[in-house]
């Protein structure tokens, strides 16, 4: 086992015959984890041994990719995620208000005509509601309210939600004008770096590859699964960050685009397309706590839908690659390289990565969360680290 171990972390280091790709996944606020992580791979002499010759990012990963790419010390990316804490990224979309204000008036001046067998079919519900519910405390007032909107009214609500003309809560401008300061501009200039920046497009729920190097592998796909962008704009990197329903969609080039999170959170595609023949995911969620398998609230339900969703992102694109790598192993004459793929940096503990943690933008949180990257990747480094395989139950 030792000898295994030692034989893994031998290949981690510099070597320029087999490139290291840095996987991002997203994560909101979760993103200061992976500065912790980079900033250990970066300067542990097990570790990289300097910048990544590729990273592939989503969301906050493509934040931290950006940033990497830009030539940013962690240092100095720490900092940033810390000014997010002191300078909030979000302010609130007055349109959104202002379009809710508007569609409950009109709701309400339609309210007289609704016809009477609506009103009857409504009232019976109703009594029915007072049977079903303790009426006489506040929680079942609230519990007959809420069943009522969902049975009676429902499509009053659907009304309302119609008439809202803005499709997002919050407005990412002082987040954009934050990383514009970190990167020096509106563009991410080509460095040495190969990034891919990964969003979906709203229209069509395809996923929208941005990269800054024209993809090594699967040239005659490249134009179609690829957008080669030799410098990256701003609005592309702040697209991938734009969470659906909270943050605004980023039009380029005519184009909506949406947070790459909602179908490749972990994307892996991109980093075999731009020439990586080591991968190194780095995921800002936690694979399974004993002590956390029964939901014992409401905030640890969204919590492990959030997290089993984006896990299982994580899993198809693992279980992809490693079938890859299967099929280049089977058949040399298709010309595939076996890829190395190593198994994911994630949190350890649970203390800090509950449902609030992904828009918890506080300094000593955020701090808190980058020292729990450093400790996890000096465990990673420290346990080998391990090469994935199909025989490995991630």
């Amino acid at each position: 086992m030792t000898s295994t171990k030692q034989a893994s972390a031998s290949r981690l280091g510099p070597d320029p015959s087999r490139p290291v790709g840095l996987v991002l996944s997203g994560g909101g606020a979760r993103g200061a984890f992976q500065v912790g992580v980079w900033e250990v791979l970066r300067n542990d002499p097990r570790g990289l041994g300097g910048a990544p010759l590729v990273i592939s990012g989503t969301s906050a990963g493509a934040l931290n990719g950006a940033l990497i790419a830009a030539g940013l010390t962690p240092q100095e990316m720490l900092e940033f995620w810390l000014d997010l804490a002191e300078h909030p990224p979000v302010i609130a979309n007055d349109a959104f208000f202002r379009s809710l204000e508007s569609a409950l008036g009109s709701l309400a001046l339609k309210e007289p005509l609704r016809g009477l067998d609506r009103r009857l079919r409504e009232v019976r519900i109703g009594l029915g509601l007072f049977r079903k519910h303790r009426f006489y405390a506040r929680s079942g007032l609230l519990a007959m309210l809420l069943e009522f909107l969902l049975t009676a009214r429902f499509d009053t609500v659907s009304q309302l939600l119609d008439g809202i003309k803005t499709p997002y809560l919050f407005d990412t401008s002082p987040l954009r004008e934050r990383l514009q300061r970190a990167i020096g501009g509106t563009h991410l200039h080509q460095t040495k770096v190969r990034l891919a920046i990964n969003t979906v497009d709203v229209k069509t729920g395809g996923v929208v590859r941005i990269v800054n190097y024209r993809p090594e592998k699967s040239p005659r796909a490249s134009s179609k699964h690829y957008r080669y962008e030799p410098s990256i704009s701003l609005d592309m990197i702040m697209a991938s960050a734009s969470i659906p329903l909270l943050f605004n969609p980023v039009n380029i080039d005519g184009q909506e685009l949406w947070d790459g999170g909602l179908l490749v959170n972990s994307p892996m595609a991109p980093v075999v397309a731009l020439g990586a023949q080591r991968i190194v995911p780095v995921l800002c969620t936690l694979r399974d706590i004993p002590t956390r398998s029964n939901l014992t609230s409401f905030g640890t339900a969204v919590e492990r839908l959030v997290d089993a969703i984006l896990e299982n992102a994580y899993n198809i694109d693992r279980k992809l690659l490693l079938d890859r790598n299967a099929l280049a192993s089977r058949l040399p004459e298709h010309d595939l390289t076996v890829v190395e793929l190593f198994r994911a940096i994630r949190p350890q503990t649970a203390t800090l990565f509950n449902a609030g943690s992904y828009l918890y933008f506080e300094r000593k949180q955020l701090l808190a969360v980058y020292q729990a990257g450093r400790e996890a990747a000096r465990a990673w480094l420290a346990r080998g680290p391990e090469i994935d395989s199909r025989d490995i139950e991630d």
